[in-house]
Parts: C-alpha cells; structure tokens; sequence
C-alpha cells in the first residue's frame, strides 16, 4: 500500500471544505488520499430509532436492536462514499480515496484511527474542524498524534 494523506473532516454539508488543497498536495507528492469523515454522535442518535432499538433490545432481540443503530452509520458511509467518486471527478484523481466513518468526537476518532493504520503519513485537518476548539483541540491533537499535522484554514474575506 502506498504512503497517503490523511484528510480529516466534520461529517456533513462542508465535509470538502479544503480537500482542493489536499487533492493537489497528493497529486505532487505522489501520495494516495484516506479521509476520515467524523459525525458527531448527536446527529446519529435520532429518538425514534433509539426507542425501536430499546424496544426490540427489552424482547431479546440485541442483533435487530443493532442492526437499527448500525443503519444510520451505514447511511453515512454509502452517502461519504458517493460524495468522494464526485470529488475525484471534479479534482481529476486518478487512485481510489479511502473513506472511513467514524461517530463520535473528532480527536478520539483520528486517534483510534492512526493507531490501527500504518500507511498515513500526514494528517491535514479540515477547516470544518479546525476553525473551532469545540470541534477539536489542536493542543491535545499534537500531543497525541506524531503525525505532522496540518491544519486547512478557509480564505480570509476581503474587507469592504
């Protein structure tokens, strides 16, 4: 497997916030591109599929209560997946991005990430994440990661 970069974005409508940056770096690095697309857990939990779920897992039925909880993370996956074929159309990529899922929050989720994964070479973090400390503290990520790190910030307006 070839050495990529590791674009991590916030799950949702500015998941691509910054990936034209990360796209170009791997075309002159001759790298390949892994994303891991981080939803918050709130955004998964919706009341009713959680009430199914407690439903079914009071009658016994723990893989069906599963399968309920696991169905709106997979809706995200084939969601992420179908995002990502666009995007390589639009930046010319000509190698497959690896996309991963993860629910929960951002600097945990790359942690686990990295841990299982040995081919990244460097993180760049999306401005959809960095742009607040409640998304992910870029302190804590430098102390726990020994990756380099970059961070995508969005263009500065321009004044009146």
């Amino acid at each position: 497997m070839r050495e990529a970069l590791l674009f991590v974005t916030k799950g949702g409508r500015d998941f691509d916030q910054g990936f034209s940056y990360v796209a170009e770096l791997a075309k002159t690095l001759k790298m390949d591109i892994s994303m891991l697309m981080v939803y918050n857990r709130r955004v998964i939990e919706a009341y009713e599929d959680v009430m199914s779920a407690a439903v079914f897992a009071e009658a016994g039925e723990f893989n069906t209560a599963k399968d309920i909880l696991q169905e709106k993370e997979n809706e995200f996956k084939a969601a992420a997946e179908k995002k990502l074929r666009e995007l390589s159309v639009k930046y010319d990529i000509s190698s497959d991005i690896k996309c991963h899922v993860r629910i929960g929050d951002a600097l945990s989720s790359l942690n686990d990430f990295l841990k299982k994964t040995h081919h990244i070479n460097m993180v760049l973090v999306s401005p959809s994440l960095s742009k607040s400390k409640k998304e992910i503290d870029m302190n804590k990520l430098i102390k726990k990661i020994s990756k380099p790190i970059v961070t995508i910030s969005q263009p500065a307006e321009a004044g009146a």
